[in-house]
Protein backbone atom coordinates (compact mmCIF):
# COMPACT_ATOMS: atom_id res chain seq x y z
CA UNK A 1 0.00 0.00 0.00
CA UNK A 2 3.13 2.25 0.64
CA UNK A 3 4.13 1.72 -2.61
CA UNK A 4 1.47 2.44 -4.14
CA UNK A 5 0.89 6.31 -2.04
CA UNK A 6 4.87 6.39 -3.66
CA UNK A 7 3.66 6.07 -7.40
CA UNK A 8 0.71 8.28 -7.21
CA UNK A 9 2.49 10.98 -4.96
CA UNK A 10 5.38 11.15 -7.93
CA UNK A 11 3.03 10.93 -10.58
CA UNK A 12 0.73 13.81 -9.11
CA UNK A 13 4.14 15.67 -7.93
CA UNK A 14 5.60 15.17 -11.77
CA UNK A 15 2.01 16.43 -13.23
CA UNK A 16 1.99 19.51 -10.94
CA UNK A 17 5.65 20.32 -11.85
CA UNK A 18 4.47 20.43 -15.42
CA UNK A 19 1.45 22.33 -14.94
CA UNK A 20 3.71 24.78 -12.52
CA UNK A 21 6.02 25.60 -15.44
CA UNK A 22 3.22 26.42 -18.09
CA UNK A 23 2.17 30.11 -19.02
CA UNK A 24 -0.84 31.43 -17.37
CA UNK A 25 -3.09 30.86 -20.78
CA UNK A 26 -2.83 27.03 -19.64
CA UNK A 27 -4.48 27.55 -16.53
CA UNK A 28 -7.16 29.38 -18.28
CA UNK A 29 -7.63 26.18 -20.73
CA UNK A 30 -7.54 24.20 -17.15
CA UNK A 31 -10.41 26.73 -15.92
CA UNK A 32 -12.47 26.64 -18.89
CA UNK A 33 -12.40 22.72 -19.50
CA UNK A 34 -13.24 22.34 -15.23
CA UNK A 35 -16.29 24.53 -15.93
CA UNK A 36 -17.28 22.86 -19.36
CA UNK A 37 -17.59 19.71 -17.44
CA UNK A 38 -19.24 20.79 -15.01
CA UNK A 39 -21.74 22.32 -16.88
CA UNK A 40 -22.11 19.18 -18.89
CA UNK A 41 -22.66 17.40 -15.50
CA UNK A 42 -25.21 19.47 -14.11
CA UNK A 43 -26.75 19.51 -17.97
CA UNK A 44 -27.26 16.06 -17.44
CA UNK A 45 -28.58 16.10 -13.94
CA UNK A 46 -31.33 18.11 -14.97
CA UNK A 47 -31.89 16.48 -18.52
CA UNK A 48 -31.32 18.92 -20.84
CA UNK A 49 -27.72 17.91 -22.16
CA UNK A 50 -26.94 17.85 -25.75
CA UNK A 51 -25.04 15.27 -25.72
CA UNK A 52 -27.70 12.43 -25.22
CA UNK A 53 -30.12 11.33 -26.67
CA UNK A 54 -32.54 11.26 -23.62
CA UNK A 55 -30.86 14.62 -22.27
CA UNK A 56 -29.79 12.78 -18.79
CA UNK A 57 -26.53 11.89 -17.43
CA UNK A 58 -24.76 9.69 -18.97
CA UNK A 59 -21.79 7.70 -17.60
CA UNK A 60 -20.49 7.28 -21.40
CA UNK A 61 -20.80 10.53 -22.27
CA UNK A 62 -18.88 12.14 -19.34
CA UNK A 63 -16.45 9.53 -19.41
CA UNK A 64 -15.94 10.12 -23.15
CA UNK A 65 -15.70 14.19 -22.48
CA UNK A 66 -13.27 13.44 -19.58
CA UNK A 67 -11.52 11.47 -22.26
CA UNK A 68 -11.43 14.34 -24.77
CA UNK A 69 -10.39 16.81 -22.08
CA UNK A 70 -6.74 14.63 -21.23
CA UNK A 71 -6.18 14.59 -24.98
CA UNK A 72 -6.95 18.18 -25.55
CA UNK A 73 -3.80 18.42 -22.27
CA UNK A 74 -1.56 16.23 -24.69
CA UNK A 75 -1.74 18.69 -27.70
CA UNK A 76 -0.97 21.26 -25.26
CA UNK A 77 1.82 19.19 -24.55
CA UNK A 78 2.95 18.71 -27.67
CA UNK A 79 2.61 22.66 -28.58
CA UNK A 80 4.79 23.17 -25.17
CA UNK A 81 7.71 20.81 -26.49
CA UNK A 82 7.19 22.48 -29.58
CA UNK A 83 7.96 25.55 -28.27
CA UNK A 84 10.97 23.84 -26.39
CA UNK A 85 12.57 22.73 -29.44
CA UNK A 86 12.12 25.92 -31.54
CA UNK A 87 13.66 27.84 -28.81
CA UNK A 88 16.47 25.61 -27.30
CA UNK A 89 19.79 27.60 -27.42
CA UNK A 90 18.29 30.61 -27.97
CA UNK A 91 18.08 31.98 -24.91
CA UNK A 92 14.51 32.87 -25.48
CA UNK A 93 11.23 31.57 -23.83
CA UNK A 94 8.21 31.82 -25.77
CA UNK A 95 5.34 29.71 -25.38
CA UNK A 96 3.62 30.87 -29.19
CA UNK A 97 2.41 27.65 -30.07
CA UNK A 98 0.87 26.75 -27.32
CA UNK A 99 -0.77 29.98 -26.54
CA UNK A 100 -2.00 29.25 -29.41
CA UNK A 101 -2.99 26.04 -29.06
CA UNK A 102 -4.58 27.03 -25.47
CA UNK A 103 -6.39 30.09 -27.53
CA UNK A 104 -8.26 27.90 -30.11
CA UNK A 105 -9.08 25.49 -27.15
CA UNK A 106 -10.31 27.97 -24.51
CA UNK A 107 -12.59 29.24 -27.04
CA UNK A 108 -13.77 25.57 -28.00
CA UNK A 109 -14.50 24.79 -24.55
CA UNK A 110 -16.34 28.67 -24.36
CA UNK A 111 -18.74 27.53 -26.50
CA UNK A 112 -19.40 24.22 -24.65
CA UNK A 113 -20.14 26.11 -21.35
CA UNK A 114 -22.07 28.64 -23.75
CA UNK A 115 -24.46 25.73 -25.06
CA UNK A 116 -24.68 23.96 -21.79
CA UNK A 117 -25.53 27.54 -20.31
CA UNK A 118 -28.35 27.89 -22.80
CA UNK A 119 -29.62 24.17 -22.44
CA UNK A 120 -30.00 24.56 -19.17
CA UNK A 121 -32.58 27.91 -19.54
CA UNK A 122 -29.73 30.64 -19.17
CA UNK A 123 -30.61 33.75 -20.47
CA UNK A 124 -27.93 34.18 -23.47
CA UNK A 125 -27.46 37.12 -25.52
CA UNK A 126 -28.83 36.78 -29.06
CA UNK A 127 -25.45 37.59 -30.59
CA UNK A 128 -23.41 34.66 -28.82
CA UNK A 129 -26.56 32.44 -29.44
CA UNK A 130 -26.41 32.93 -33.10
CA UNK A 131 -22.74 32.24 -33.25
CA UNK A 132 -23.16 28.90 -31.93
CA UNK A 133 -26.02 27.96 -34.09
CA UNK A 134 -23.13 28.91 -36.94
CA UNK A 135 -20.88 26.52 -35.57
CA UNK A 136 -23.03 24.23 -35.00
CA UNK A 137 -24.42 24.23 -38.46
CA UNK A 138 -20.37 24.19 -39.63
CA UNK A 139 -19.31 21.50 -37.29
CA UNK A 140 -17.93 24.00 -34.60
CA UNK A 141 -14.60 23.59 -36.16
CA UNK A 142 -13.48 20.61 -34.36
CA UNK A 143 -14.00 18.02 -36.96
CA UNK A 144 -11.77 17.63 -39.93
CA UNK A 145 -13.49 17.65 -43.51
CA UNK A 146 -14.28 14.60 -44.68
CA UNK A 147 -11.47 13.38 -47.45
CA UNK A 148 -12.81 13.52 -51.24
CA UNK A 149 -15.45 11.28 -52.94
CA UNK A 150 -17.09 10.00 -49.34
Amino acid sequence: MKKIVEVLAAVGGAIAGYFVAMPPIVWILVAAMSLDYLTGLICGFMGVSPKTESGGLSSGAAFKGLMKKVLILCVVGLAALIDHAVTQGTGMEIAAVTGATCFWFVASEGLSVLENAAAMGVPIPKVLLRALEIMKQHGEGHKPPDPPGE
